[in-house]
C-alpha cells in the first residue's frame, strides 16, 4: 500500500481511497441519483422519495397553500335536477312508503280475520285406533263438517249434516274426499260432553253402540266426531274444520253478500224456491244458508250438498281475505266476527280453509293436487230398520287401507254407483 493512502473497514469487505483520487463507482452513482431526486422532486414538490436506506432522511417543506390543490375556475356548479325528474324521484319514494304502508295493514287486516277462526280442541293423533301410523307419516287428514242450522231440532233419520274427509298423500298425487253420511251407523266411543257455547267439555258419555255418526258431534263435539272417524277409518286426522250453517248468515252479510255458480235451479218442498235459475246468482245471509241446507232438490245428494256449502264459504271467506276488504276500513273486524260466528277449527288456518274450500266446492269424479276426488264410504243403499245406514265392512276395510297404504283405489269404490254391486 503507498504512502499517504488510508484504509476504511467494513464489515463486507474493504474500499481503498486514495488522496486525490476520483470517487469510486458508488460515490458517483449516489451523487448522480441525488441530482435525479432533486430535479424530481422541483417537478413534484409534494413527494420525497428516498431511493436508499442510507440517504439522509430530506425534510418536508410542502406547506398547506402547496397542499390544497386550487380547484380550476373553469369548474361547472353541481348539475340541478329538471322539474320532472325531481317530481318523479319523489313520486317514486312516496309509491314506496306507500307500498310499506299497505302492505303493513293488509297483514294486519288478515291477522285479524284468522283471529276471527274459533279455536277448538278436535285432534288425539296418538290415539290406539290409528292402523299402519309408519305408512301414514307425513300424510294431511282433514275432517270437514257442514252441520244443519236447525239440528237440535231434526230427527236423525233426517239429518242433512255434511262430514267429508280429505285425504292428501305425503307423497303428493291427488287428493281424496270421503263422504261420510250423517245417518251412517257407527260404535261412539264414550266421549267427553261438548258444550258448544263455550267451545269446553265436561264430564264423560258413555259409548253407545248402533248410534247414528251425527250424534258424535251433539255429544262429544268435535273431538267425538274425530274420534269415531279415526276409529272408522284407522287414519289419524290432522286438522278439523267446522262450518256452522246457522252463523253463515252473519258471515256472508259480513262481507256484502256472495256471488256464486250453480248448474241448476235449487227448489226445496220445505225451504221453497232458493235459486230459480242457473249461472251466477248474487245471495245475501239469509238466503245464502238455505242454497247450503237444501235437501229435497235435484241435486240433494251429499256430494252435491257439500258442494253448494263449501262454494258459499269458499266465496265468502275468499271476499274476507281479499285485497280491498283487507284494505278497507273496518271490514277485517266485520269479518273476523263473521267468521267467527259460523267457523270453528283445530289445527288448520283460514287460508287452509279457503283452499279446502275450493278443492270441495268443484270436487268430482277426476281429482288433482287441488280438486280432490269425491267418494262416498261404501254404505247401504236403503237404511236399516234404526233408520241408519249401514257400512259395506268389506269394501271399506279395502277403501281405507289403500288410502293408508298409499295404492291404488279399489274399483268398488271409483265405479259409478250403477256399476256397483246391490245392496245385501
Amino acid at each position: 500500500m503507498s504512502a499517504g493512502a488510508t484504509r476504511s473497514g467494513g464489515t463486507d469487505g474493504d474500499t481503498e481511497i486514495g488522496a486525490g483520487a476520483a470517487p469510486s463507482r458508488p460515490a458517483r452513482r449516489g451523487a448522480a441519483d441525488s441530482r435525479v431526486t432533486e430535479v424530481f422532486d422541483a417537478l413534484v414538490p409534494r413527494r420525497r422519495r428516498r431511493r436508499y436506506r442510507d440517504d439522509p432522511p430530506v425534510e418536508d417543506t410542502t406547506t398547506a397553500e402547496e397542499v390544497a390543490e386550487p380547484e380550476p375556475a373553469d369548474t361547472p356548479p353541481p348539475a340541478r335536477l329538471a322539474p320532472r325528474a325531481r317530481a318523479l324521484r319523489i313520486g317514486a319514494a312516496a309509491a314506496a312508503v306507500l307500498v310499506l304502508v299497505t302492505t303493513a295493514f293488509g297483514f294486519a287486516g288478515r291477522s285479524e280475520v284468522h283471529d276471527g277462526v274459533r279455536d277448538v280442541a278436535a285432534l288425539a293423533p296418538d290415539t290406539d285406533a290409528i292402523l299402519d301410523a309408519d305408512a301414514q307419516a307425513g300424510d294431511r287428514n282433514v275432517l270437514v263438517l257442514g252441520l244443519q242450522a236447525d239440528r237440535a231440532g231434526t230427527a236423525e233419520s233426517a239429518r242433512t249434516d255434511t262430514a267429508v274427509l280429505v285425504h292428501q298423500p305425503a307423497g303428493g298425487g291427488p287428493a281424496v274426499t270421503l263422504s261420510i253420511p250423517a245417518t251412517l251407523e257407527v260404535s261412539r266411543p264414550p266421549c267427553r260432553r261438548f258444550d258448544a257455547a263455550t267451545g269446553t267439555y265436561g264430564d264423560t258419555v258413555p259409548a253407545e253402540s248402533r248410534t247414528a255418526f251425527a250424534t258424535a258431534y251433539d255429544v262429544g263435539g268435535p273431538a267425538c266426531s274425530v274420534g269415531v272417524v279415526q276409529q272408522l277409518t284407522g287414519m289419524p286426522m290432522s286438522g278439523f274444520v267446522a262450518l256452522d250453517l246457522a252463523g253463515t248468515p252473519q258471515l256472508v252479510d259480513a262481507v256484502g253478500g256472495i256471488e256464486v255458480c250453480t248448474e241448476r235451479p235449487v227448489v226445496d218442498p220445505v225451504l221453497g224456491p232458493v235459486v230459480e235459475g242457473s249461472g251466477t246468482v248474487e245471495l245475501d245471509g239469509p238466503t245464502a244458508v238455505r242454497f247450503a241446507s237444501a235437501a229435497g232438490t235435484a241435486d240433494s245428494s251429499p256430494a252435491n250438498r257439500v258442494r253448494r256449502q263449501q262454494r258459499v264459504l269458499a266465496a265468502a271467506l275468499g271476499d274476507a281475505l281479499s285485497t280491498t276488504s283487507l284494505l278497507t276500513p273496518g271490514a277485517p273486524g266485520r269479518s273476523a266476527a263473521g267468521v267467527s260466528s259460523a267457523l270453528s277449527a283445530d289445527g288448520v288456518d283460514a287460508g287452509e280453509i279457503l283452499t279446502l274450500a275450493r278443492g270441495l266446492a268443484r270436487s268430482g269424479a277426476a281429482g288433482d293436487a287441488d280438486t280432490p276426488v269425491f267418494l262416498s264410504v261404501p254404505v247401504t243403499g236403503t237404511p236399516n230398520t234404526r233408520g241408519q245406514l249401514e257400512l259395506r265392512r268389506s269394501e271399506a276395510r279395502t277403501l281405507f287401507s289403500a288410502l293408508r297404504e298409499h295404492e291404488p283405489l279399489p274399483e268398488s269404490a271409483t265405479a259409478p254407483a250403477s256399476r256397483r254391486r246391490a245392496p245385501s
